[in-house]
């Protein structure tokens, strides 16, 4: 079987810059999954170790304990806690097919493609099962209400005006919304999932890496065509589905291509300031304006499909 380690090291520069990109997406997973963060983490981590450490009795008692761990019954084996689950693990096997297809590709373009593929896959449940994926809907927003009504209990008491009561009637307001997009917020959540998960695992078997710098960051030029369609889907009068479809699509596209962005100022950064401390001063800045920052990112992003703006100004090619 191929070894995936060393296409993926590429040079990494040791330190602790590794381990603060890989916090920053674990904070990701956690922030935006609307499944159990961790499920997204060990099952694929799972099986990306059984693929790749096949024989290995510590990677293959891990292994199982992780899938222990995460089948283990907490007395609420409703579809959704099935359906979690089988995303989890079929992303993983996605993962890992993609791997073993595409070696050399940056981590986040095999991600993308095992995201897809888990759901192809759901799309083809919905065909051979009617009504099984609009289960799951109904499942997935009636949990995303439940935990919505837990957290506004707790501000019950909650003056109207205050900063509490506030906060209750914006959360109200917003669970409507991640009902809508929670495919979106899956997705995402799913892709840095498994950059934690692939950097584990080669930990795991003495490789170092895994997690490229943000500067490096990009995916295929033809997911634009994946921006365009979602927002044809969005604003033509097609019906509810479709709008949702399209809506979750720029979602989806939009947080990647402001990623791209943000690669691209990371990659200009050292262009315009050379002492650490007045990258560190743009930096916070960016963050003070982030409306301003992640408008410019996403334009950014998205220019950089017919401009290629690194390896324009860089005098090479993107691999």
């Amino acid at each position: 079987m191929t070894d995936p380690r060393p296409t993926v090291l590429n040079g990494e520069p040791r330190g602790g810059w590794r381990l603060a990109r890989v916090g920053a997406l674990l904070a990701a997973t956690l922030l935006l999954s609307p499944v159990n963060p961790l499920l997204l983490v060990a099952l694929p981590l799972a099986v990306i170790l059984v693929a790749f450490r096949p024989g290995r009795v510590l990677s293959t008692l891990l292994a199982g304990v992780l899938v222990w761990l995460a089948f283990a019954s907490d007395g609420r084996s409703t579809p959704l806690w099935y359906g979690e689950r089988a995303w989890a693990l079929m992303v993983g096997g996605g993962f890992v097919l993609s791997t073993l297809v595409w070696p050399k590709v940056r981590l986040a373009v095999r991600s993308i493609a095992a995201v897809a593929a888990a759901f192809a896959a759901l799309g083809l449940l919905g065909l051979l099962r009617p009504g099984s994926v609009a289960e799951l809907d109904w499942w997935m927003a009636s949990e995303l209400r439940w935990t919505s009504h837990v957290i506004m209990g707790w501000l019950t008491g909650a003056e109207p005006d205050s900063f509490l009561g506030t906060m209750a009637t914006t959360l109200g307001d917003m669970v409507e919304l991640q009902i809508a997009l929670y495919p979106a917020l899956l997705a995402l959540a799913t892709l840095a999932a498994l950059g934690v998960a692939w950097f584990i695992a080669l930990r795991l078997m003495g490789a170092e890496g895994a997690v490229g710098p943000l500067r490096e960051f990009g995916f295929s030029d033809y997911l634009i065509w994946v921006l365009i369609g979602g927002l044809a889907l969005f604003l033509l009068p097609t019906g509810e589905l479709a709008s949702r479809i399209g809506g979750n699509a720029l979602t989806f596209m939009g947080g990647l291509y402001v990623l791209r962005g943000a690669a691209i100022l990371a990659w200009f950064i050292p262009a315009v300031a050379f002492p650490v401390w007045s990258a560190l001063l743009l930096a916070l800045a960016a963050l003070l304006l982030y409306p301003v920052t992640v408008g410019l990112a996403l334009i950014l992003g998205i220019s950089d499909t017919w401009l290629d703006l690194r390896a324009r100004f860089s005098g090479s090619e993107r691999t």
